[in-house]
């Protein structure tokens, strides 16, 4: 999307400047129509009104001032048609921003007109002084003129600076006309600040004009080029040239000077009118060469943008497509895949084939990136595979050689168990008695931390029965192994048996039960064994009354039972509690513990009823119990 925002506002921007140059052109016309004709013509009148107040200065007659105040009127009506013209079109909101201050100049000194009438008609003004005053609407309609011009588009930008510099020079002969008419109007000669005014306008007309016409090209130099070869154009130059050398009074007549000048005015005008005529022709057609431009660029540009924007769209989604795929496809991977395989693996069966297993991810598409990506992840797969592969053999080996170690001390701990009951049947001195039942009551806890690590191993314990088994025996034959048996307390309960099968694991699993709860009650507490058939089984609660565990503990431990980790050699705080959920999950246990109402901790075993045998057997199996008859009872 960062791309094509940036080729979108790129062409936006190309564009609008393209596009500027042709609105400059057709809004120039308008500006003029609005704004310039109406100011230009304002200016003229107001400059007719300065020849004429600089005439009824020098000579007072009623006639002149007739006239000057008939100009008046004029200039008042030009002035109310430049507002009105001003306030019913467009032109003023398409002036660029250039344009606003001589454009904001020309509306003051248009309104200060009155004031400059006031003053003169009180005898404020002098013929110095009367220019001043009487200039600054033309001067500003000068400076207007110039900065339209300065801003259109460059193939006619100098054209039109080069006519509005003529037109410059034609401001600055009417200032001529009327200093010249005011001293020759007197019979006087110049002041020097008369003389040092008139030769700056002389000067600054003849700069104007020149630099205009070398400039202009052919086809706008001809109307100009009438003028400069005309008899008034040469007179005007030559009373110039008589009154910068003094010449005034009695040898240049104010008749002759108005006349000439009057003739060179009227010829400016003509020649500048048929020039701008030509000048404007030309803006409309430059404005359409430019609009073609602009729209042959435009439409170029935009059409690279829907290209660009038709092809991004369609190879964005197929790579959307490609990586939607290639997501499906790591998604199934990691989450039933190598999850299956770790499942597998855990249950012992064996992989051989480890490409069979793991086999390369194919993403839909052709995208080299997205390829070597789903290749990245075969290989990553791959690893995981064999890395999985090979930790489960490694803790094969490490459960073989446990299984291994375990039943070899589980022997030589099942002889001396022999032995031992050999040994009390012959012996008959109490004392000795006591020591050997001690003894065995240490061997059989050996046997059961023997048999735990067979079961943390993966193996079983081997004992089996052949017969079913009371509940309340087989509870007796968990306390024995148990090394505080003599806090234990079996309380009467309801009859019940267990299939022989499953009599030397689930003895275990309370073992590790009442070894827990002993270890974590005080010593003079007692440890109570209760249990009842229930409609899914029998259950019997193994109850503490030490500190107990908090709630996140025991959630912790439940969850635990209930879902058997694996065994992790470098965690031995709770083997024990491993071992009884493996027990639990070979014959189908259900062990959760329980905050208990003496402030310890019960655990609850409920047998289901498929481990259960019918009572009332003829010769139920007894249990070993290995520890002095009637303790715990």
């Amino acid at each position: 999307m960062i791309p094509l925002i940036s080729l979108v506002a790129l062409w936006i921007f190309s564009a609008s400047l393209t596009v500027g140059d042709a609105f400059r052109l057709l809004n120039a016309s308008t500006v003029y129509s609005g704004v310039g004709e109406p100011a230009h013509a304002l200016a003229t009148e107001i400059e007719r009104e300065y020849l004429l107040s600089a005439q009824y200065l020098a000579s007072r007659s009623d006639v002149d001032r007739s006239d000057m105040f008939a100009q008046r009127a004029v200039v008042d009506r030009a002035r109310t048609r430049m507002r009105e013209l001003v306030a019913d079109g467009d032109a003023e909101s398409m002036l660029i921003d250039a344009s606003r201050k001589p454009y904001e100049d020309m509306k003051n000194a248009a309104a200060r007109l009155d004031t400059v009438r006031m003053e003169f008609d009180a005898g404020q003004l002098d013929l110095a002084n009367l220019g001043e005053n009487y200039e600054i609407f033309p001067d500003a309609s000068q400076r207007f003129s110039v900065v339209a011009a300065m801003h259109t588009v460059v193939t006619t930008a100098q054209q039109g600076r080069s006519l509005v510099s003529i037109a410059g020079a034609q401001h600055v002969l009417a200032k001529e006309r009327a200093l010249v008419a005011g001293v020759l109007g007197q019979s006087r000669t110049f002041t020097d600040a008369e003389k040092l005014r008139f030769a700056q306008h002389v000067t600054t007309r003849r700069v104007l004009f020149d630099q205009g016409m070398n400039e202009l090209d052919d086809e706008l130099r001809a109307p100009l080029d009438v003028l400069t070869k005309s008899e008034a154009y040469r007179q005007v130059t030559n009373l110039e040239d008589r009154l910068l050398q003094g010449e005034v009074t009695g040898q240049v007549s104010p008749v002759l000077w108005r006349s000439v000048v009057d003739r060179v005015d009227n010829a400016y005008t003509n020649a500048l009118s048929k020039a701008g005529a030509v000048y404007n022709a030309r803006n409309e057609p430059a404005a359409i060469g430019v609009f073609v431009r602009a729209g042959a660029a435009g439409l170029l540009g935009l059409g690279a943008v829907v290209a660009s924007l038709i092809i991004s769209i369609r190879m964005g989604r197929g790579l959307t497509r490609e990586l939607v795929g290639l997501k499906e496809a790591a998604t199934e991977l990691s989450d039933v895949r190598l999850p299956r395989l770790v499942q597998r693996l855990r249950r012992g069966e064996k992989v051989r084939d480890v490409e069979a297993e793991a086999p390369p991810l194919e993403p839909i598409g052709s995208t080299g990136e997205v390829r070597d990506v789903a290749a990245a992840f075969s290989a990553v797969q791959h690893t995981a595979v064999e890395a999985a592969v090979d930790q489960a053999r490694t803790r094969e080996s490490v459960g073989q050689a446990l299984r291994n170690l375990a039943r070899r001390s589980q022997g030589l701990l099942q002889r001396q168990l022999r032995l031992l009951d050999a040994m009390q049947r012959r012996t008959t001195d109490p004392s000795t008695m006591e020591d050997l039942f001690r003894l065995d009551h240490l061997t059989t806890r050996m046997r059961r931390q023997a048999e735990g690590l067979i079961v943390l191993a993966g193996g079983s314990p081997g004992r089996t029965w052949r017969r079913p088994v009371p509940v309340a025996d087989m509870l007796q034959g968990a306390v024995a192994e148990v090394e505080d048996y003599t806090r234990v307390r079996v309380y009467p309960m309801s009859e019940a048996a267990v299939s022989g099968s499953a009599v030397a694991d689930i003895i275990h699993l309370f073992a590790e039960l009442i070894e827990n709860a002993a270890a974590y009650s005080p010593p003079h507490t007692e440890v109570s064994l209760r249990g009842e058939a229930v409609a899914r089984g029998y259950a019997v609660e193994v109850e503490d009354r030490g500190l107990g565990l908090s709630d996140e503990e025991i959630d912790a431990i439940n969850h635990m039972l209930a879902s058997p980790p694996e065994l992790d050699l470098a965690d031995t705080d709770r083997l024990g509690l491993v071992v009884v959920a493996r027990l639990a999950s070979r014959h189908g246990v259900r062990v959760e513990l329980r905050p208990s109402p003496f402030g310890g901790t019960t655990a609850i075993v409920l047998l289901p009823a498929t481990l259960l045998a019918a009572t009332g057997d003829d010769d139920p199996e007894p249990v070993r119990l290995g520890i002095p008859e009637g303790a715990g009872t």
